[in-house]
């Protein structure tokens, strides 16, 4: 009988592998709960093989949940720079509907981690999202009266799709007009 021939991962496609199983792993068992022994298991390889990769548990944390919490973000916004102050207010949002629908046990465990685990403070991805879409808004052009209460009222309204999340774009699309429509209420778009 002959053995099946197994091929090498390359050192990315590996990493890629480590972050995907870690992930799972933290989602299941949070972030103490997890031991990189678990990771390792889950990746099926080696502890230190794991160690070949990432120098600590909260290395693998940051490198799993950033493209996801906050590089998907920064994306976003970018690829909004070219549309119209609300419109891309909207684009901004409709990916962050999608996103936290789509990942929303991975938000989830962001948001539970941020509260309750001080080693992970550091990263504090809450506050570095709500800095991020305030500097956006900044450079939009996109003036309210009171612009604290605004991104209180836009980041709660995308934590609801946490609880609720929601794969219809056109109810996401019409969720996100009401919300923009009522902000214009409170605010001036300065389209330019």
């Amino acid at each position: 009988m002959d053995k099946p021939i197994r091929t090498r991962m390359n050192r990315e496609d590996r990493r890629i592998q480590i972050l995907n199983s870690a992930l799972e792993v933290f989602v299941e068992k949070g972030y103490n709960g997890t031991t990189t022994q678990d990771i390792a298991k889950s990746a099926n390889i080696s502890e230190v093989t794991l160690f070949r990769y990432f120098s600590s548990k909260q290395e693998i944390y940051m490198e799993a949940i950033e493209p996801i919490i906050v590089n998907t973000l920064k994306d976003s916004i970018d690829a909004s720079k070219d549309l119209s102050p609300k419109e891309k207010l909207k684009y901004i949002i409709i990916e962050r509907i999608k996103l936290i629908s789509e990942y929303h046990k991975v938000v989830r465990l962001v948001l539970m981690e941020n509260q309750v685990n001080p080693e992970l403070n550091d990263l504090n991805y809450i506050k570095r999202i709500f800095d991020l879409l305030k500097s956006s808004i900044d450079k939009m052009g996109v003036k309210f009266n009171n612009k604290e209460y605004t991104l209180r009222v836009l980041m709660g309204s995308l934590l609801s799709f946490l609880y609720l999340p929601e794969s219809n774009e056109s109810y996401i699309e019409e969720f996100v007009n009401n919300i923009v429509d009522n902000i214009e209420i409170k605010g001036v778009y300065n389209d330019k």
